[in-house]
Protein backbone atom coordinates (compact mmCIF):
# COMPACT_ATOMS: atom_id res chain seq x y z
CA UNK A 1 0.00 0.00 0.00
CA UNK A 2 3.02 2.33 0.58
CA UNK A 3 4.23 1.80 -2.93
CA UNK A 4 0.84 2.55 -4.14
CA UNK A 5 0.55 5.93 -2.18
CA UNK A 6 4.37 6.87 -3.68
CA UNK A 7 3.37 6.14 -7.34
CA UNK A 8 0.39 7.72 -7.49
CA UNK A 9 1.35 10.87 -5.03
CA UNK A 10 4.47 11.48 -7.63
CA UNK A 11 2.04 11.85 -10.24
CA UNK A 12 -0.11 14.29 -7.84
CA UNK A 13 2.01 16.54 -6.25
CA UNK A 14 5.93 16.40 -5.84
CA UNK A 15 7.41 17.02 -2.60
CA UNK A 16 10.48 18.95 -4.71
CA UNK A 17 10.02 21.90 -7.04
CA UNK A 18 11.22 20.50 -9.79
CA UNK A 19 9.25 17.48 -9.64
CA UNK A 20 6.09 18.44 -10.31
CA UNK A 21 4.00 16.73 -12.88
CA UNK A 22 1.34 18.69 -15.07
CA UNK A 23 -2.25 16.41 -15.79
CA UNK A 24 -1.98 17.92 -18.90
CA UNK A 25 0.96 16.05 -19.58
CA UNK A 26 -0.39 12.57 -19.28
CA UNK A 27 -2.70 12.99 -22.47
CA UNK A 28 -6.58 14.18 -23.31
CA UNK A 29 -8.68 12.02 -26.20
CA UNK A 30 -7.71 8.75 -27.27
CA UNK A 31 -7.35 10.28 -31.08
CA UNK A 32 -4.12 12.31 -29.86
CA UNK A 33 -2.98 9.32 -28.02
CA UNK A 34 -2.86 7.60 -30.92
CA UNK A 35 -0.79 10.23 -32.83
CA UNK A 36 1.29 10.54 -29.45
CA UNK A 37 0.20 13.38 -28.79
CA UNK A 38 1.87 15.01 -31.45
CA UNK A 39 -1.44 16.98 -31.35
CA UNK A 40 -1.18 20.93 -31.22
CA UNK A 41 -1.22 21.30 -35.04
CA UNK A 42 -3.75 19.51 -35.72
CA UNK A 43 -6.65 20.62 -32.88
CA UNK A 44 -9.35 19.82 -34.85
CA UNK A 45 -12.13 18.30 -32.33
CA UNK A 46 -13.23 19.10 -28.72
CA UNK A 47 -9.74 17.83 -27.41
CA UNK A 48 -8.15 21.35 -28.73
CA UNK A 49 -9.17 22.62 -25.35
CA UNK A 50 -6.44 20.82 -23.79
CA UNK A 51 -4.10 20.48 -26.95
CA UNK A 52 -4.50 24.02 -28.79
CA UNK A 53 -7.40 26.04 -27.61
CA UNK A 54 -7.00 27.75 -30.76
CA UNK A 55 -8.18 24.84 -32.76
CA UNK A 56 -11.73 25.42 -31.49
CA UNK A 57 -12.01 27.36 -34.39
CA UNK A 58 -11.86 24.46 -36.97
CA UNK A 59 -14.61 22.84 -35.03
CA UNK A 60 -18.03 23.37 -37.44
CA UNK A 61 -20.29 22.00 -35.47
CA UNK A 62 -21.06 21.09 -31.44
CA UNK A 63 -18.99 18.13 -30.44
CA UNK A 64 -19.20 16.81 -27.09
CA UNK A 65 -16.48 13.79 -26.06
CA UNK A 66 -15.56 11.67 -23.20
CA UNK A 67 -12.32 10.03 -22.59
CA UNK A 68 -11.96 7.12 -20.03
CA UNK A 69 -8.35 5.56 -19.07
CA UNK A 70 -9.64 2.55 -16.43
CA UNK A 71 -5.88 1.24 -15.85
CA UNK A 72 -2.80 3.49 -16.26
CA UNK A 73 -0.73 1.05 -13.53
CA UNK A 74 -1.25 -2.54 -13.23
CA UNK A 75 1.08 -2.96 -10.28
CA UNK A 76 -1.40 -1.36 -8.06
CA UNK A 77 -3.80 -3.91 -6.14
CA UNK A 78 -7.20 -2.84 -4.82
CA UNK A 79 -6.57 0.76 -6.25
CA UNK A 80 -9.16 2.19 -8.65
CA UNK A 81 -6.70 4.62 -10.63
CA UNK A 82 -7.86 6.13 -13.73
CA UNK A 83 -8.11 8.98 -15.60
CA UNK A 84 -11.55 11.01 -17.10
CA UNK A 85 -11.45 13.32 -19.42
CA UNK A 86 -14.77 15.41 -20.96
CA UNK A 87 -14.80 18.06 -23.17
CA UNK A 88 -17.05 20.43 -25.14
CA UNK A 89 -16.74 22.96 -27.94
CA UNK A 90 -19.41 25.11 -29.91
CA UNK A 91 -18.55 27.38 -32.86
CA UNK A 92 -20.02 31.40 -32.11
CA UNK A 93 -20.13 32.82 -35.08
CA UNK A 94 -17.50 32.95 -37.94
CA UNK A 95 -14.51 34.10 -35.90
CA UNK A 96 -14.95 32.92 -32.14
CA UNK A 97 -15.12 29.54 -30.93
CA UNK A 98 -16.05 28.22 -27.40
CA UNK A 99 -14.37 25.13 -25.55
CA UNK A 100 -15.22 23.46 -22.03
CA UNK A 101 -13.51 20.82 -20.37
CA UNK A 102 -12.58 18.59 -17.36
CA UNK A 103 -10.11 16.13 -16.48
CA UNK A 104 -9.45 13.71 -13.49
CA UNK A 105 -6.80 11.71 -12.83
CA UNK A 106 -6.52 9.61 -9.83
CA UNK A 107 -8.20 7.12 -7.69
CA UNK A 108 -10.22 6.76 -4.68
CA UNK A 109 -7.62 8.20 -1.94
CA UNK A 110 -6.30 11.17 -3.92
CA UNK A 111 -6.92 12.69 -7.61
CA UNK A 112 -5.21 15.49 -9.61
CA UNK A 113 -8.14 18.03 -11.63
CA UNK A 114 -8.57 20.64 -14.20
CA UNK A 115 -11.28 22.67 -14.98
CA UNK A 116 -10.97 24.33 -18.48
CA UNK A 117 -12.55 27.41 -20.29
CA UNK A 118 -11.27 28.44 -23.81
CA UNK A 119 -11.62 30.65 -26.69
CA UNK A 120 -10.41 31.12 -30.46
CA UNK A 121 -10.37 34.14 -32.24
CA UNK A 122 -9.70 33.96 -36.13
CA UNK A 123 -7.55 36.84 -36.30
CA UNK A 124 -7.19 36.93 -39.90
CA UNK A 125 -8.23 33.61 -42.96
CA UNK A 126 -5.00 31.87 -42.03
CA UNK A 127 -4.65 32.61 -38.69
CA UNK A 128 -5.80 31.33 -35.20
CA UNK A 129 -5.24 32.35 -31.80
CA UNK A 130 -6.84 30.90 -28.42
CA UNK A 131 -6.54 30.97 -24.81
CA UNK A 132 -7.43 28.77 -22.04
CA UNK A 133 -7.91 29.81 -18.52
CA UNK A 134 -8.14 26.44 -16.37
CA UNK A 135 -8.64 25.72 -12.16
CA UNK A 136 -5.83 23.06 -11.49
CA UNK A 137 -6.29 21.48 -8.32
CA UNK A 138 -5.50 18.36 -5.79
CA UNK A 139 -6.93 16.43 -3.25
CA UNK A 140 -5.60 13.31 -1.25
CA UNK A 141 -7.79 11.58 1.61
CA UNK A 142 -6.61 10.11 4.51
CA UNK A 143 -3.35 8.06 4.63
CA UNK A 144 -2.36 6.04 7.56
CA UNK A 145 0.40 6.97 9.54
CA UNK A 146 4.32 5.79 9.31
CA UNK A 147 5.31 4.40 12.23
CA UNK A 148 3.31 7.26 14.28
CA UNK A 149 4.12 9.87 11.83
CA UNK A 150 1.37 11.76 10.19
CA UNK A 151 1.47 12.34 6.40
CA UNK A 152 2.19 15.66 5.66
CA UNK A 153 -0.12 15.64 2.73
CA UNK A 154 -3.39 13.36 4.37
CA UNK A 155 -6.68 15.13 4.27
CA UNK A 156 -5.13 17.91 2.02
CA UNK A 157 -6.23 19.91 -1.02
CA UNK A 158 -5.27 22.91 -2.49
CA UNK A 159 -5.50 24.72 -5.91
CA UNK A 160 -5.00 27.60 -8.61
CA UNK A 161 -5.65 29.20 -11.54
CA UNK A 162 -3.76 28.76 -14.85
CA UNK A 163 -3.58 30.26 -18.52
CA UNK A 164 -2.66 28.42 -21.54
CA UNK A 165 -1.92 30.54 -24.92
CA UNK A 166 -2.20 28.79 -28.35
CA UNK A 167 -1.50 29.34 -32.06
CA UNK A 168 -2.31 28.12 -35.48
CA UNK A 169 -1.55 29.57 -38.87
CA UNK A 170 -2.33 27.82 -42.05
CA UNK A 171 0.90 28.41 -43.83
CA UNK A 172 1.15 28.88 -47.46
CA UNK A 173 1.98 25.53 -48.26
CA UNK A 174 -1.08 23.49 -49.65
CA UNK A 175 -1.79 21.28 -46.33
CA UNK A 176 0.48 22.39 -43.82
CA UNK A 177 -0.12 24.12 -40.84
CA UNK A 178 1.81 25.31 -37.83
CA UNK A 179 0.09 24.91 -33.76
CA UNK A 180 2.01 26.69 -31.00
CA UNK A 181 1.21 26.34 -27.20
CA UNK A 182 2.43 28.20 -23.59
CA UNK A 183 1.26 26.23 -21.52
CA UNK A 184 0.81 27.69 -17.72
CA UNK A 185 2.41 31.00 -18.49
CA UNK A 186 1.70 32.35 -15.11
CA UNK A 187 3.63 29.55 -13.37
CA UNK A 188 0.52 28.72 -10.87
CA UNK A 189 1.41 27.27 -7.73
CA UNK A 190 -1.46 24.48 -6.94
CA UNK A 191 0.43 23.83 -3.45
CA UNK A 192 1.63 26.67 -2.20
CA UNK A 193 2.25 26.49 1.92
CA UNK A 194 0.89 22.81 1.83
CA UNK A 195 3.95 21.12 1.50
CA UNK A 196 6.40 22.41 4.76
CA UNK A 197 10.06 23.25 4.29
CA UNK A 198 9.37 23.84 0.15
CA UNK A 199 7.16 27.01 -0.87
CA UNK A 200 7.93 26.02 -4.13
CA UNK A 201 6.32 22.49 -4.27
CA UNK A 202 3.36 22.36 -6.73
CA UNK A 203 4.58 25.21 -9.26
CA UNK A 204 4.10 24.22 -12.52
CA UNK A 205 6.62 25.47 -15.04
CA UNK A 206 5.81 26.92 -18.46
CA UNK A 207 6.36 24.74 -21.45
CA UNK A 208 6.05 25.54 -24.76
CA UNK A 209 4.50 22.84 -27.58
CA UNK A 210 5.52 23.54 -31.50
CA UNK A 211 4.51 21.49 -34.03
CA UNK A 212 3.51 21.02 -37.97
CA UNK A 213 0.76 18.84 -39.15
CA UNK A 214 0.35 18.07 -42.85
CA UNK A 215 -2.24 16.98 -44.71
CA UNK A 216 -1.07 13.98 -47.07
CA UNK A 217 -4.50 13.65 -48.42
CA UNK A 218 -8.02 14.04 -47.18
CA UNK A 219 -7.22 10.80 -45.68
CA UNK A 220 -4.16 10.99 -44.36
CA UNK A 221 -1.97 13.09 -41.95
CA UNK A 222 1.42 13.45 -40.03
CA UNK A 223 2.30 15.63 -37.81
CA UNK A 224 5.95 16.58 -35.60
CA UNK A 225 5.48 18.10 -32.79
CA UNK A 226 8.87 19.59 -30.47
CA UNK A 227 8.17 20.33 -26.33
CA UNK A 228 10.13 21.80 -24.05
CA UNK A 229 9.35 21.53 -20.55
CA UNK A 230 9.71 24.41 -17.67
CA UNK A 231 11.07 26.72 -20.08
CA UNK A 232 12.29 29.37 -17.85
CA UNK A 233 13.83 27.02 -15.06
CA UNK A 234 16.83 24.53 -14.42
CA UNK A 235 15.18 21.45 -14.86
CA UNK A 236 14.23 22.08 -18.29
CA UNK A 237 14.13 19.17 -20.91
CA UNK A 238 12.98 18.65 -24.51
CA UNK A 239 11.44 15.96 -26.57
CA UNK A 240 10.35 15.20 -30.06
CA UNK A 241 7.06 13.66 -30.63
CA UNK A 242 5.26 12.38 -34.27
CA UNK A 243 2.44 10.52 -35.32
CA UNK A 244 0.30 9.60 -38.46
CA UNK A 245 -3.32 8.31 -39.11
CA UNK A 246 -4.59 6.85 -42.73
CA UNK A 247 -7.94 5.88 -43.67
CA UNK A 248 -8.00 2.00 -44.05
CA UNK A 249 -11.55 2.24 -45.36
CA UNK A 250 -14.61 4.46 -45.10
CA UNK A 251 -14.91 5.53 -41.20
CA UNK A 252 -11.86 3.47 -40.21
CA UNK A 253 -8.66 5.37 -39.32
CA UNK A 254 -5.12 3.57 -38.55
CA UNK A 255 -2.72 5.48 -36.00
CA UNK A 256 0.75 4.93 -34.93
CA UNK A 257 2.96 7.67 -32.79
CA UNK A 258 6.33 7.77 -30.69
CA UNK A 259 7.79 10.31 -28.15
CA UNK A 260 11.58 10.39 -27.83
CA UNK A 261 13.51 12.50 -24.56
CA UNK A 262 16.31 14.62 -26.51
CA UNK A 263 18.44 13.97 -24.08
CA UNK A 264 21.50 11.64 -22.88
CA UNK A 265 19.99 8.57 -21.05
CA UNK A 266 16.48 9.32 -21.64
CA UNK A 267 13.01 7.61 -22.41
CA UNK A 268 10.59 7.58 -24.62
CA UNK A 269 7.31 6.15 -25.84
CA UNK A 270 4.95 4.09 -28.57
CA UNK A 271 1.55 4.52 -29.24
CA UNK A 272 -0.89 2.90 -31.39
CA UNK A 273 -4.54 3.58 -32.14
CA UNK A 274 -7.93 2.84 -34.00
CA UNK A 275 -10.56 5.17 -35.05
CA UNK A 276 -14.36 4.81 -36.49
CA UNK A 277 -17.13 7.51 -37.08
CA UNK A 278 -20.60 6.13 -37.91
CA UNK A 279 -22.78 8.94 -39.02
CA UNK A 280 -22.02 11.83 -35.92
CA UNK A 281 -21.01 9.31 -33.55
CA UNK A 282 -16.80 8.88 -33.47
CA UNK A 283 -15.32 6.07 -31.27
CA UNK A 284 -11.49 6.17 -30.49
CA UNK A 285 -9.25 3.98 -29.22
CA UNK A 286 -5.18 4.43 -28.38
CA UNK A 287 -2.53 2.14 -26.94
CA UNK A 288 0.27 3.92 -25.13
CA UNK A 289 3.47 2.08 -23.85
CA UNK A 290 6.97 4.28 -22.37
CA UNK A 291 9.96 1.88 -23.17
CA UNK A 292 11.27 2.80 -20.26
CA UNK A 293 8.25 1.53 -18.01
CA UNK A 294 7.14 -1.52 -20.25
CA UNK A 295 6.18 -2.90 -15.94
CA UNK A 296 3.26 -1.04 -16.71
CA UNK A 297 1.94 -2.82 -19.39
CA UNK A 298 0.73 0.94 -20.83
CA UNK A 299 -2.03 2.24 -20.80
CA UNK A 300 -5.78 1.78 -22.94
CA UNK A 301 -7.58 4.98 -24.12
CA UNK A 302 -11.28 4.78 -25.14
CA UNK A 303 -13.07 7.99 -26.14
CA UNK A 304 -16.40 8.38 -27.63
CA UNK A 305 -17.58 11.81 -29.09
CA UNK A 306 -20.75 13.06 -30.93
CA UNK A 307 -21.52 15.70 -33.39
CA UNK A 308 -24.98 17.75 -33.21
Amino acid sequence: MKIAIGIICAALLATASDGVVNIQNVGSGARAQGLGNSFVAVADNADAVFANPAGLGQVAQRQVAYTNVSLLYAGIEGDDLGQHVVSYAQPLGDKLGLGLGYERIGSSLMSENGAFVSLSYQVQRRLQVGVSAKYLFWSVGSIPDDEGRPDPLSNKSAGNVGVDLGLLWQSPVQGAQVGVLLKNINQPNVAYGEVAGDADAGALPMDVHVGVGYRLSSQSLVSVQYVRRDLTGEGSDHGLVVGGETQLVEGLQLRAGGRRLLAEEAGGGLNAGLGYQWNQLVFDYAYDIGLDLTETNGAHRFSFSYEF
